[in-house]
């Protein structure tokens, strides 16, 4: 994972306010209904036993006592790929390194027994007929679990669980793109803490009542059996994740989609980093060629009719050399991703949606369990009508989210704000409050898949200018959500006396920062709706704008008005710089909570933001998009 997230610094008293209410309970370290570990029998590598020249084998469909070989069901060691004949034979020839063999599902079966098997000179499948139809379904995707020895980890993954076992209707199965486990990188966790964590994880996913299909990450890598697999092997560090969960590389048909999972971390002993005075071997996150070469032939065997989805760590078009051509070629439609711990959906020559992250920050309580754009942490829900996806993020322990305006936002004059309820009860209604004590009816507005959707009007110019609390809560349980606006309709004397100074950098290098641009033509500096000055077109440079105390307002705006259609740009934290004191935007000073809280005060400055056009720079953990600020001068009492 490229991060760790948490809370800390300005305004301390206004963000608790905002994080208290979006911490379920996993975060405690005691699930509410504990599970034992369940650990399962699974097949293992013949290690040291010579690779069969050849495997022979049949795949075959049991119903009604009869047994009948299954055409066009592909068989792969995770190197090569063939397809079984009309009497459901195949014959492989597997690569050296192969460790297992195994079958992709087809849709509309279901595999008896194990879907993979050790190398033997013959390995035999059964299937049986699904009982559920494939042309609509919901399945969920979860991603960075982080599962270690951690109580905390164990209890969140326990309540998570439960929660998917009791959604209704069922999803059919889940996706884990990876880090599961929280193993360091450079393998230098003890193979015994290894089975320790790999343990708990399957432990309580065994629980699930439905199959899980899993991503191997680079935080799922162990230092087990390096003897064998020693540093520059290409299956260096995947013994352990092999004995529990099995191949690292495979596929499984559902519908009209072809799932592929692709595991893009190599310990191949290239890529050496110096940590505390020592330096430390980490992976090469690259898919290497023998692994391209199947991911090409797993593809081209998929059944008729179907579409790609990929599962991987990270995007696939920065991590695997050829995957655009080989996304054109077979229709590669979307990738379920992980890692940077944030709740997007990114618009790119092969779209990628990540997916948050179940853990939050288990392992330091100072992060209130937030990911590092401030979404609780929680997991996709999809459903799937026959080529069509949707999807919604549901933070864990919590059936109500608020859906519409970022933490922060500015209101100004008739807002409306969207909150949906997750499976709700009969008669059960969202209401909302401004003040904390008058609560409000919203308007049901529409019933998406597993949840309904309501609405709230509120004429924002009745309210105070500054900071809003803004609550909303079930009308049957005792579930309430919250979240901080400003109101800054530019009403309300300041009292000050003292003109302000503005300040920022746009373009320049910070730490963490993915994208450093400046913006191609020229660009309007708006404060409180007046145009305060102008940004140097194709210009790294730092800036300051003096505003004037009758221009000073009880909540001020800050805000670009680009003149080239399409353009965008980094920028540092805006600062509003008055009676020697430093005003920054709520939701500025709310990741830098979360930061500052996993990595102490010198994350702080770590990152910054990207205005303008949100398709032309992708979001990063340590940027955000955002283009209009707030300054409230309240926070200076």
């Amino acid at each position: 994972m490229r991060l760790a997230l948490c809370l800390g610094c300005i305004a301390i008293s206004f963000l608790l306010a905002l994080v208290s209410n979006l911490i379920p309970a996993a975060a405690e370290g005691t699930p509410s209904n504990p599970l034992p570990l369940l650990i399962k029998k699974t097949p293992k590598p013949n290690y040291g036993v010579p690779v069969p020249q050849m495997i022979t084998g049949r795949v075959a469909l049991r119903a009604d006592q009869v047994i009948t070989g299954v055409k066009g069901v592909s068989v792969t060691d995770g190197y090569s790929v063939v397809k079984t004949d009309a009497q459901g034979a195949y014959k492989l020839s597997p690569h050296p390194s192969a460790v297992f063999i195994n079958i992709t599902r087809p849709a509309g079966y279901d595999i008896r027994g194990n879907w993979y098997k050790p190398l033997a000179a013959e390995v035999d499948f059964e299937l049986k007929r699904a009982a559920n139809d494939e042309r609509e379904y919901l399945f969920v995707h979860v991603t960075d679990t982080h599962i270690s020895t951690n109580p905390r980890s164990v209890a969140g993954l326990t309540d998570f669980v439960h929660e998917v076992n009791a959604l209704s209707p069922k999803p059919r199965f889940i996706v884990n793109s990876g880090d599961l486990l929280n193993l360091h990188k450079a393998l230098v966790t003890s193979p015994a803490s290894g089975h320790a964590s790999f343990r708990n994880y399957v432990g309580i996913m065994n629980h699930l009542t439905m199959p899980c299909y899993n991503v191997a990450g680079d935080h799922t890598d162990s230092s087990y059996r390096l003897n064998e697999f020693p540093r520059g092997d290409h299956r260096c560090a995947k013994p352990m994740y092999w004995e529990y969960l099995g191949p690292h590389f495979f596929s499984f048909e559902y519908g009209k989609i072809h799932f592929m999972s692709v595991d893009y971390g190599y310990h191949l002993g290239q890529i050496q980093n110096l940590v505390n005075g020592k330096k430390l071997e980490y992976p090469t996150l690259e898919v290497q060629p023998v692994h391209i070469k199947w991911m090409r032939q797993d593809m081209a065997h998929r059944s008729r009719g179907t579409f790609v989805v990929t599962t991987s760590e990270a995007d696939l078009g920065q991590h695997c050399p050829g995957f655009l051509e080989m996304a054109q070629q077979h229709d590669v439609r979307l990738q379920l991703v992980g890692d940077d711990h944030v709740v997007a959906h990114k618009r790119r020559p092969v779209p990628y949606r990540t997916g948050g992250a179940l853990a939050g920050c288990w392992w330091n309580p100072k992060a209130q369990q937030l990911c590092p754009d401030l979404s609780p942490q929680g997991y996709l829900i999809y459903r799937v009508k026959g080529e069509q996806m949707e999807a919604f993020y549901k933070g864990l322990g919590q059936r109500i989210g608020i859906v519409s305006h970022r933490v922060g936002a500015a209101w100004k004059g008739d807002v409306e704000v969207w909150a949906h309820l997750v499976q709700p009860q009969p008669d059960e209604r969202l209401e909302y409050t401004v003040n904390g004590t008058d609560w409000k009816p919203m308007q049901k507005i529409g019933q998406p898949f597993l949840r309904t959707l309501f609405a709230a009007t509120i004429d924002s110019t009745s309210l105070p200018e500054g900071h809003l609390h803004f609550q909303v809560r079930s009308s049957a349980t005792s579930e309430v959500r919250s979240r901080k606006f400003v109101v800054a309709n530019g009403s309300g004397p300041t009292g000050f006396k003292e003109d302000a100074l503005l300040t920022f950098s746009v373009g320049k290098a910070t730490s963490n920062t993915k994208n450093r641009k400046a913006p191609n033509d020229k660009v309007e500096v708006v404060f409180n709706g007046k145009m305060i000055g102008q940004l140097t077109p194709k210009s790294i440079k730092a800036y300051s704008f003096p505003i004037k105390a009758a221009d000073l307002g009880i909540a001020n705006t800050l805000s670009f008005r680009f003149s080239e259609t399409g353009d965008a740009m980094s920028l540092s934290s805006p600062l509003l710089k008055l009676q020697g004191k430093e005003l920054r935007d709520p939701r500025d000073t709310a990741l830098r909570q979360v930061r500052t809280g996993h990595w102490g005060n010198t994350a702080a400055d770590w990152g910054s933001f990207l205005a303008g056009n949100p398709d032309a720079l992708d979001e990063t953990p340590f940027q955000r998009h955002q283009s209009r600020f707030c300054f409230v001068l309240s926070d200076l009492k």
